[in-house]
């Protein structure tokens, strides 16, 4: 188990507008999830949107197109 206990990260960004648009597209899918900022060392930034082990797959199809288009 990991330090979020049950939850797995779906995403990772380094954009923060791209990760509000999956956070809120997770939102509208009825997803909970959580966006975890990760400074990072030597000047690298992560975003993660996290939710539960149970929903990945679910949130995963939803943020496939935002992801693709963030490639």
């Amino acid at each position: 188990m990991g330090i979020l206990g049950d939850s797995v990260a779906a995403a990772i960004f380094t954009d923060r507008a791209t990760a509000d648009e999956a956070w809120g597209a997770l939102a509208d899918a009825g997803i909970a999830s959580t966006v975890v900022t990760d400074p990072g060392i030597l000047g690298s930034f992560s975003i993660e949107i996290v939710v539960h082990r149970d929903d990945l797959d679910e949130a995963q199809r939803v943020l496939a197109p935002i992801v693709r288009r963030s490639l």
